[in-house]
């Protein structure tokens, strides 16, 4: 039978889509075969357009198989079944890498455009594909499993995954490479700064990841060696530059939910992009939701004091309610009356004390929402000249943080505030059944009329906990135009772009009035008793009743503060004998009101502000064709942070224990709260300029080197500082042919970092630690110094790339830093413990740093400074430590083989810290130690001034990843990932 050519036609079919990379972007100039038995031997060619399209017209029907070939990508192949008259659209996405092949693609690390795989020092390359593989949702999952970080900051940070820990909220992540903190790690944003947090921190700030959509980043480009002729300063760690999916068209939806036993964590994101003209919008958004996680609802962050091993009381403090009291003087850590409900209520009875179980106060994670948006377009000025706009907002709230009922009250336990006297009504009932009581009344207080002096906090096992609402914002907008031109008959390109972005936050703490809690122990409490307090310097108490006015103490609006177990009917405590069963000692009538609860309390809160403008050019070419490129560059910056906190904790407003006044001394204003901290309003600035060049210098067929320098001036806090530092970096190919390439890299450089606008703070910035000779929580204020040197390092990388056929790759490297004047500061937990020394010298040379109730303690007589035990706070400063070391290796495996209609996939990703080495640190002026030499690879390092967590990580990836041979492009996808860390 015969067919008209016009059947024939109307029975072909065709096949178009498009080809783009692996973070969205559109490939031109790739090659599309289409090879099947309907073609009768031949072949139908096709390459992409500008748009990345393409389209193959006149198929006959039948079976095909298409091939994507791009010089720089691996080879791609699928088949398809066309029928008749069909037109099925098939969309790619190519992959970098393969033997031998190049693509000259932007990399972080260098400012001339090269393949990632050829450059001198160690890039890492995380594809969207990996991401996705990982499960990482979000981008503190990517950083936790990545080998070369360490000590990331994510999921709970407020107080036990930082060494300074509560400036920081609980939304926060960050990035750091080789574990050399935070703010010595560079992050990016398609090549540019971003802001750091708004919050002060020892040693400089980060970058806060969890403000950047997951879903909007197609690749991750990690430099992991220090930067600092390419980048500036703050690269001394290395590089993370979070390049985004700007060429992605489409519209893709993500919705993910994580749960495990009563917690977990939703994701919705979803990104879109498409033409308006000739060019490409792209817009993502995604919020992200975890669930409140309590310590009761893991009953083993709940153990017993008991079975603490060597003494750690992680969880428990010394100071609780129900309390102690000490009987005529206000004596610390006394025990002349002992309530005897202490263990029914959930203490730890210690006979000196009714330890309190402030765990289930503290959330595994606190409740979150956060939002981030993201937008960019990208398109052509004319012929020669690029635009890219971008934008970002963030939004994270953490609505109800939670934390304990009440403080400890430091340091009213060495003064007449917290006073029972004989007529309060709750120690008369307290009499009434425990006088001469062996145990609460051992040596007959309650047969005396002497005053009675609480040992303990206002509210403990009672409970309620407290909760607070904290926020953040962070926003940013960046352009850029760059082009091509020729100068002197060479092509060169050039590059302007300007940044600005801020953000905003408030981290905030709950606090009890101090004269407050003076009226209400004595009976005039309440927020509708009308008697005030007035300073009184000469008294034990600092304060003194005002008039009283015909006021009666316990009655009208005037209230009793009650601190006995008979103020309390059930317990807090999960698991305490008194959680279900009524207290039998409760009396209705002498319990502690509501309204009064509320009246004692105050919210102090801080809200910072950081902001980063960014203008920089850039000037890059080809100076030998084939022999030597170049790159030339200048850069400014602003960063301004301040600190503005509200009036109830502003100490320029409230500066002493009585609310209002300023009368105290300048040694003793701490504020009106028991324990709390104020915080003093701060506003800084700095500039900095700096001139960059590179050049790139192929020497023959095997050798290529790169030449860096990097001058920069600083203008920070009336101080001028410069540096300049080189970097030189080589890469020799020993070996290459059609089954292997082996080349050998490396690269030494300098790099320097001035000090932070927080290191040079002089007002304390204050935070909540842990003082083992006191039991319990207490402040410590670091205080900034304006002469703080520079920190310098001299770094190298060595290295070895192998590549066989078939698609193995290996590299391994290995990488040395050695740090000078490393800004941190003093261990206060060595201060303290060398104050607790019997060797009079040794306190004496540690005095200035411990205030006493009495005041500073070198201020006083030998014989009146206080006990360790009964210190008030600690005031330390931020120091150069002498230095310190640290090298790794790091090795990468990569291999994939084809196993049935998919192909497995196998990666090693590793980081071995082989060394972290912190100098000794003396004790300035004298002969004693701070810090003695230690190593910090493979710790914990809770209490380290200067060194994170530090495990050894190795990561094992493989999936599968095949698809079928039909119409429907189905596609199959698993991934596997072992972990392991020591």
């Amino acid at each position: 039978m015969l067919l008209s050519p016009f059947t024939a036609s109307a029975q072909e079919g065709r096949i178009a889509g498009t080809v783009a990379d692996d973070t969205g972007g559109v490939l031109p100039g790739v090659t599309v075969a289409a090879e099947g038995p309907a073609l009768a031997g031949d072949s139908r060619v096709v390459v992409t357009d500008g748009d990345g399209g393409y389209a193959l017209e006149a198929l006959p029907p039948g079976a095909y198989t298409l091939t994507f070939t791009l010089p720089g990508f691996e080879e791609l192949t699928r088949s398809i079944e066309l029928a008749a008259s069909s037109a099925p659209t098939v969309n790619i996405t190519l992959r970098l890498g393969g033997l031998f092949e190049e693509v000259t693609v932007a990399v972080t690390g260098t400012a001339i455009d090269a393949p990632a795989i050829n450059m001198p020092h160690a890039v890492a390359v995380v594809s969207r594909d990996t991401i996705e593989q990982q499960g990482s949702t979000q981008l503190v999952d990517l950083f936790k499993n990545l080998s070369v970080s360490h000590g990331v900051i994510g999921e709970r940070s407020s107080w036990y995954n930082s060494n300074q820990p509560s400036t920081l909220t609980e939304n926060v992540a960050n990035v750091n490479l080789r574990g050399l903190g935070a703010s010595r790690t560079l992050v990016l944003i398609n090549g540019r700064r971003q802001v750091s947090v708004p919050a002060r921190l020892i040693g400089g700030r980060f970058v806060d990841v969890n403000t950047i959509p997951a879903i909007a980043v197609g690749r991750l480009e990690v430099l992991k060696e220090g930067a600092a002729a390419t980048y500036g300063s703050d690269a001394v760690g290395g590089v993370a530059n979070f390049v985004t999916r700007h060429g992605f068209r489409g519209l893709e939806l993500n919705v993910s939910h994580d749960y495990f036993d009563s917690a977990g964590d939703t994701t919705v994101a979803g990104i879109w992009g498409g033409r308006i003209g000739a060019s490409n919008l792209v817009v993502a958004a995604e919020t992200v939701s975890r669930q409140e996680l309590q310590m009761a609802e893991r009953p083993w962050t709940l153990d017993r004091l008991s079975t603490h091993v060597g003494g750690n009381r992680a969880g428990w403090s010394s100071l609780g309610n129900p309390g102690t009291f000490a009987v005529g003087a206000p004596v610390p850590w006394t025990a002349d009356v002992f309530d005897p409900r202490c263990t029914e209520f959930g203490g730890q009875d210690e006979g000196w004390t009714c330890r309190f179980r402030y765990a289930p106060y503290d959330n595994l994670i606190d409740e979150q929402r956060q939002t981030r948006a993201f937008v960019e377009l990208n398109g052509p000025v004319n012929g020669q000249t690029n635009y890219h706009v971008e934008g970002l907002f963030a939004n994270a709230t953490i609505p109800n943080w939670y934390t304990t009922p009440s403080y400890p009250p430091f340091p009213l336990t060495s003064t007449t505030i917290m006073e029972v006297g004989p007529n309060h009504p709750g120690r008369q009932a307290f009499c009434g059944g425990y006088a001469g009581d062996g145990k609460a009344d051992p040596g007959g207080a309650c047969a005396c009329g002497d005053p009675w002096y609480f040992n303990g906090r206002p509210y403990g096992n009672s409970g309620p906990g407290r909760r607070l609402r904290r926020e953040s914002q962070t926003a940013r907008i960046a352009g850029s135009v760059d082009g091509d031109f020729l100068l002197g008959q060479r092509n060169t390109h050039w590059d302007v772009g300007v940044s600005y972005s801020r953000a905003k936050g408030n981290l905030n703490l709950p606090a009890v009035y101090t004269d407050r809690i003076f009226r209400a122990f004595r009976g005039f409490g309440g927020p509708d008793c009308g008697v005030g307090v007035m300073a009184d310097h000469g008294s034990r108490a600092g304060m003194a009743l005002g008039p009283l006015n015909g006021a009666v103490a316990g009655q009208g609006g005037c209230m009793y503060y009650n601190p006995f177990s008979n103020a309390i009917e059930f317990s807090d405590q999960p698991g305490a004998a008194f959680e279900n069963a009524a207290n039998p000692d409760y009396v209705p009538g002498l319990a502690n009101q509501e309204q009064l609860r509320q009246w004692l309390n105050e919210e102090v809160d801080l809200v910072s502000t950081t902001d980063l403008m960014v203008a920089d050019a850039t000037l890059s070419g080809n100076l030998v064709e084939n022999v030597a490129d170049y790159a030339v560059g200048y850069q400014f910056r602003y960063a301004r942070a301040n600190g503005a906190p509200n009036a109830a904790g502003d100490v320029t407003r409230n500066p002493c224990q009585v609310a209002g006044d300023a009368t105290c001394a300048a040694g003793e204003r701490f504020g009106p709260y028991l324990f709390t901290n104020v915080h003093r309003p701060y506003n800084a600035d700095q500039q900095v300029q700096r001139f960059f060049g590179e050049l790139a210098l192929a020497i023959g067929p095997r050798v290529e080197t790169q030449i860096a320098a990097n001058y920069e001036f600083y203008n920070i806090a009336g101080r001028h500082v410069s540096s300049f530092d080189p970097k030189f970096g080589g890469r020799l190919q020993i070996a290459e042919n059609l089954h292997y390439s082996l080349a050998l890299r490396g690269s030494v450089q300098t790099t320097f970092r001035t000090p932070s606008l927080d290191d040079l703070n002089p007002s304390p910035l204050t935070t909540l630690e842990w003082i083992s000779e006191t039991g319990a929580y207490q402040a410590v204020d670091r205080f900034g110094q304006t002469d703080l040197l520079p920190e310098q390092a001299f770094t190298y990388n060595l290295g070895a790339v192998l590549f066989l056929e078939g698609g193995v790759e290996a590299t391994v490297d290995y990488w040395s830093y050695d740090f000078e004047n490393v800004i941190g500061s003093m261990p206060y937990d060595a201060v303290t413990s060398l104050y607790s020394s019997d060797d009079p010298a040794t306190r004496q040379a540690l005095s200035p740093f411990i205030i006493c109730p009495g005041g500073r303690a070198s201020d006083l007589a030998p014989e009146d400074r206080c006990a360790a035990a009964n210190l008030q706070r600690v005031q330390i400063n931020l120091v150069n430590w002498p230095g310190l070391t640290t090298s790794g290796i790091d090795t990468h495996f990569a291999t994939r083989f084809d196993a049935g209609p998919g192909q497995v996939s196998l990666a090693w990703d590793s980081t071995l810290t082989v060394e972290y080495d912190t100098k000794t640190l003396p004790l300035e002026g004298s002969d004693l130690t701070l810090y003695s030499e230690r190593s910090a690879a493979g710790y914990l390092n809770v209490a380290h001034p200067i060194a994170v967590p530090l495990p050894r990580w190795v990561n094992i990836e493989q999936s599968y990843d095949g698809f079928t041979h039909d119409p429907k492009g189905r596609r199959f996808k698993m991934s596997l990932t072992y972990r392991f860390g020591r």
